[in-house]
């Protein structure tokens, strides 16, 4: 089965959790394994056949432009901007790229580092990855049937979330969506969500409403530390190069 012809790559947020780091660049441009982030993303994506990679920028655009250009080898690469991005969440970048999309796509955050080998357990499917969680683990959390199938998404401020943590796993923000049930089940709550002002949440409000009303169904592709990282602050920078190699 052949995997995604696009990607999304969601950039704008300033990453002022990391500090220093970002002060000049954008937190997609911090170094791990002796390459930034995104270029080894751009790398990966290129190995897995994608044909072209949308990136939603906005902090440091100029940056992310003069580095990596309008391609990456055979990989197309296609700007959006997010001209509100300090006063906006991803649900807004999200919502830029709908109009883009031509096929099925990766959704990916650019400050996400991953083992070789990683994202083609994603290509072809809607799919999320997760991983077991972990006490310390921030963000949001899903429940996954028995059949490996995503029952309910848990935001942060989503009540009733199990307190039985060997029920729950953390969500990775590497998806793989056939574009047919994002433009049906994903875009319209996208849209709305911006419409009632409520530009500030993340897109997986949008996710969770789909999963919840049924009209979409992911497939839990299980990850494990030491093959992904999520790079938030200088705790996860200093921990990813620990693990992964400077």
């Amino acid at each position: 089965m052949s995997g995604p012809g696009q990607a999304v790559i969601l950039l704008a947020g300033a990453g002022s959790r990391l500090g220093v780091y970002t002060e000049r660049i954008p937190k997609c441009m911090v170094e791990v394994a002796g390459a930034p982030l995104l270029p080894r993303l751009l790398a990966q994506l290129e190995n897995l056949g994608v044909s072209e990679a949308i990136l939603v920028v906005g902090y440091k655009a100029e940056v992310i432009k003069a580095a990596v250009g309008e391609s990456h080898g055979q990989l197309a690469i296609t700007y959006v901007t997010n001209e509100e991005w300090e006063t906006t969440n991803n649900v807004v970048s999200l919502n830029l790229v709908v109009d883009s999309l031509k096929g099925d796509f990766f959704l990916l955050e650019g400050d996400l580092f991953f083992a070789e080998g990683m994202l083609d357990r994603l290509a072809g499917r809607n799919a999320m990855a997760v991983d077991r969680y972990r006490r310390g683990m921030d963000g949001t959390v899903v429940t996954v049937s028995y059949t490996g199938q995503v029952k309910r998404f848990y935001l942060k401020e989503t009540p009733g979330r199990p307190p039985d943590e060997s029920l729950i796993f953390k969500t990775v923000n590497a998806y793989s969506l056939a574009r047919d049930s994002f433009i049906t089940a994903v875009a319209p709550r996208l849209d709305r969500l911006i419409s009632r002002g409520e530009s500030h949440v993340y897109y997986e409000q949008a996710f969770a409403e789909a999963v919840e009303a049924d009209e979409l169904r992911f497939e839990a592709v299980r990850f494990s530390e030491g093959e992904w990282c999520e790079i938030d602050t200088a705790d996860d920078l200093q921990r990813a190069r620990n693990r992964f190699g400077d």
